[in-house]
């Protein structure tokens, strides 16, 4: 899900907050407005922009005609029916939820300004102007001016001095190699970063620690303004979203508290390369915990009787908390997923017919044990085993041979 989820903010950039402002006058970008926050947030980030960033405001049409390219660009055609067939097997969409349908939804309604990588411009969008979003609270920090249009911009500046410093992503990897779990913390990061820098734009200055701890509880709200606004979207894209900008910027803050700015620009010359880490921050700044590599094999019998590889991606502790929540509450599903050390997820396809190979490594093998006893109640026709500090979960017509060769054909070792 974390492929599906990213599509569009590989190229776009959700907006924390948006609002009519005076950056935008009859429909246009004011040029000079839009140079004074560009000034303004290069003293306070302390970040100059090497070139120009172009703006302008898009129409609702123009908004619906960009999130069709961005589908049609990373996805050929029939690839998100197979997926909401995958993750509907796993457990992470109900029957009859339509991912792109769900992916639109969000979207469509979400975006309010963007960055794009790609064309190197700046775009806010008429529908975003017309109203308020999940995180208007940070807000409530200032008085005075109307600021709304200036945080909006501020947010997605950064997101144009990243990429002038540190380079944003233009494309993504393919279905069959994906690292989503590696992306999605390193989405993280930068909208986080981007939330941070726009508020210390507010500000006119550095932050106190008062100030950046309370940004830190406004975000929390994140993920129940999405749910409220956003019921019949499946969690786990709820969940992807949410994790960038609420986990993002808790991230971001602590960088920031351990040494400033300087600290935030070390991080993304070194990004966090799990969502584990960014859950965790203890986990990256204080003692780095990183994933474990797996290596999955076993199934090339299969690939050569007619099957075919469609999928293979890592889940990380983000997605197995959704998936263990739902014979789990939440707090109890978050002690499970915490346990995570790495994991790599194969499907194959064969017209209709599905093959999933998930192999999972532990901290503990209490860490595992718990593991695989939370997984019958997201996917109850799965073979589960474990041994030792690794789960496997294979769904296949037969599992008897299958499984063993994954078992004695895969690697787990060391992250570098």
């Amino acid at each position: 899900m974390r492929r599906a989820t990213v599509l569009l903010v590989a190229a776009v950039a959700l907006a924390t907050a948006c609002g009519t402002g005076r950056i935008v006058r009859s429909g246009q970008v004011d040029t000079a407005a839009l140079e004074k926050v560009q000034r303004g947030l290069e003293l306070v980030r302390g970040l100059r922009f090497t070139s120009p960033v172009p703006a302008r405001v898009l129409d609702d049409a123009e908004v619906a005609a960009l999130i069709e390219r961005e589908l049609a660009r990373e996805f050929r055609p029939g690839e998100l029916d197979r997926l909401g067939t995958i993750y509907g097997r796993l457990g992470l969409l109900t029957a009859g939820t339509h991912l792109e349908v769900a992916l639109r939804e969000l979207y469509g309604d979400q975006i309010a300004a963007l960055y794009d990588p790609r064309t190197k411009t700046l775009a806010l969008t008429a529908g975003g102007l017309r109203q308020n979003t999940f995180t208007m609270q940070v807000l409530a920090f200032f008085t005075g001016r109307d600021l709304l249009g200036e945080l909006l911009v501020a947010h997605e500046l950064t997101h144009a001095l990243q990429d002038q410093h540190y380079g944003l992503p233009t494309t993504a990897r393919p279905l069959v190699d994906a690292h989503g779990d590696r992306t999605i913390a390193r989405r993280a990061l930068l909208e986080g970063d981007a939330s941070l820098a726009s508020v210390a734009y507010l500000r006119g200055g550095p932050l106190d620690q008062a100030t950046v701890q309370r940004f830190s509880e406004q975000v929390a709200v994140v993920p129940e303004e999405l749910r409220a606004r956003h019921p019949d979207v499946p969690e786990v894209i709820r969940a992807s979203l949410a994790f960038q900008y609420n986990t993002g910027s808790v991230f971001a803050a602590t960088a920031y508290l351990r040494g400033g700015w300087p600290a935030i620009d070390a991080a993304h010359r070194d990004p966090p390369t799990s969502s584990e880490q960014v859950l965790h921050p203890a986990k990256y700044f204080a003692s780095r915990e990183r994933p474990l590599e797996v290596a999955l094999g076993g199934t090339e019998e299969l690939e050569k009787s007619g099957w075919t590889r469609v999928l293979e991606d890592t889940f990380g502790e983000l997605d197995i908390r959704v998936l263990v929540a739902h014979g789990l509450d939440a707090l109890r599903a978050g002690d499970v997923a915490a346990g995570w050390g790495g994991d790599r997820c194969r499907v194959l396809m064969r017209d209709e017919a599905v093959v999933i190979a998930w192999l999972s490594a532990w901290d503990t093998e209490a860490d595992a044990t718990d593991f695989a006893a939370a997984l019958p109640a997201a996917v109850p026709d799965a073979r589960i085993e474990r041994r030792g500090t690794r789960v496997l979960m294979v769904v296949a017509p037969d599992t008897r041979k299958l499984v063993e060769r994954i078992w004695t054909r895969s690697r787990v070792s060391a992250g570098g």
